[in-house]
C-alpha cells in the first residue's frame, strides 16, 4: 500500500515507454518488502537543465537516467562518484542528506554480463566501442579499468571522441585508446584487430551502424548490442551469418539494474532473481 512514507524512486529519459525497469524494481521492491515504487518520467529533452531541481523539490529518493540524460544532468549534481566521474555521465542519482549524488552502474553492469554470458574477460582484449556518449563511456572505462589492452572510440562526431578518449588515457594508461569517426572506414582499418565490438549509439546512429561492413571482423569477435529495446538490432543477423558472437543488451540491463537496486535499498540481488521478474526466459 503506498503511504505518506512510501519512498519514490524512478526513471527520467525520453522515451521511456519501453523500459523495463519500473517493472524489474517495482517487483523487487515487493519481494523484498521495502516500501517504495518506481515510476518512469518521459521529460523532454529541453527540460534537461531541471531534472536534479525536479529530484531535488519533489524529494525523489532516487532516479536512474537514461538517454538523453546522462550527461547533461552532472552539473546540476552536488557530487559524483568515481564511476560517474570517470564515465562522464551517470545513470543514477541518489538523494543522500539533501544532496544528489551520481553514480554509474552502466560500465560495471556491462562487464559483468560479458563475463557471464560470453565467457569473455577484458584483460588484454582489444575492442572497439560504437557511440561516445554516457553508455560508451562508461563501457570504455569499465573495460579499461579491468585491463582491456586498446579501445577505439568511434562517434558520429569524431571530437567528443576524442576528448573522451583524453580523459580516459590519464587515468587508464595502460590501455591504448584511439578515436575516430563512425564511418566505414575507420571501422575496417581497427575491425581485423578486433575481440570485442560493443554498439552503444542511440536509435539515430542506426544508418551509420548499418554501414559498416563486418566481414572484417574475425570469426569468434563478440559483438555487443547494449540497446536491448530494439526489436532488430543493426548487424546482429549479419554478425550472427558471419560466425561472429552476439550478445543482446539485456544482460547488462539486469546486471546494471542489479547495482542500481543495491544502492537504492543498500540490499543485493542476484540477476536470476531479476530474469524471474522480467520472466525473460532465455535471453
Amino acid at each position: 500500500m503506498i503511504t505518506g512514507r512510501t519512498r519514490v524512486f524512478g526513471l527520467v529519459g525520453h522515451p521511456v515507454r519501453h523500459s523495463l525497469s519500473p517493472a524489474m524494481h517495482n517487483e523487487l521492491f515487493r519481494r523484498k518488502r521495502i516500501d517504495a515504487i518506481y515510476v518512469a518520467f518521459d521529460v523532454p529533452p529541453g527540460r534537461a537543465g531541471s531534472v536534479a531541481d525536479a529530484v531535488r523539490t519533489l524529494a525523489l529518493a532516487g532516479v536512474n537516467l537514461t538517454v538523453p540524460f546522462k550527461e547533461r544532468v552532472l552539473p546540476g549534481l552536488d557530487s559524483l562518484s568515481e564511476s560517474a566521474r570517470l564515465a562522464g555521465a551517470a545513470n543514477v542519482v541518489l538523494r543522500e542528506e539533501g544532496a544528489l549524488v551520481g553514480h554509474n552502474t552502466d560500465g560495471e553492469g556491462y562487464v559483468r554480463a560479458l563475463i557471464e554470458e560470453m565467457g569473455m574477460h577484458p584483460r588484454g582484449r582489444r575492442a572497439a566501442i560504437l557511440g561516445a556518449g554516457g553508455t560508451g563511456r562508461a563501457v570504455a572505462a569499465a573495460l579499461a579499468a579491468q585491463g582491456a589492452s586498446e579501445i577505439h572510440l568511434l562517434n558520429r562526431t569524431q571530437a567528443r571522441a576524442e576528448a573522451a578518449c583524453a580523459a580516459l588515457a590519464t587515468t587508464f594508461p595502460g590501455t591504448r585508446f584511439t578515436a575516430g569517426p563512425l564511418t566505414p572506414a575507420a571501422f575496417a582499418a581497427c575491425a581485423p584487430a578486433l575481440d570485442l565490438v560493443v554498439n552503444c549509439t542511440s536509435g539515430e546512429a542506426v544508418p551509420a551502424v548499418s554501414a559498416l561492413d563486418i566481414r572484417g571482423l574475425a570469426r569468434g569477435t563478440v559483438w555487443t548490442d547494449a540497446n536491448y529495446w530494439m526489436a532488430e538490432p543493426p548487424q546482429l543477423v549479419a554478425c550472427a551469418a558471419h560466425g561472429v558472437r552476439i550478445q543482446r543488451g539485456i544482460g547488462m540491463l539486469m546486471h546494471q539494474g542489479a547495482l542500481s537496486f543495491a544502492l537504492f535499498t543498500a540490499m543485493d540481488v542476484d540477476t536470476d532473481t531479476i530474469r524471474g521478474v522480467l520472466d525473460i526466459g532465455g535471453w
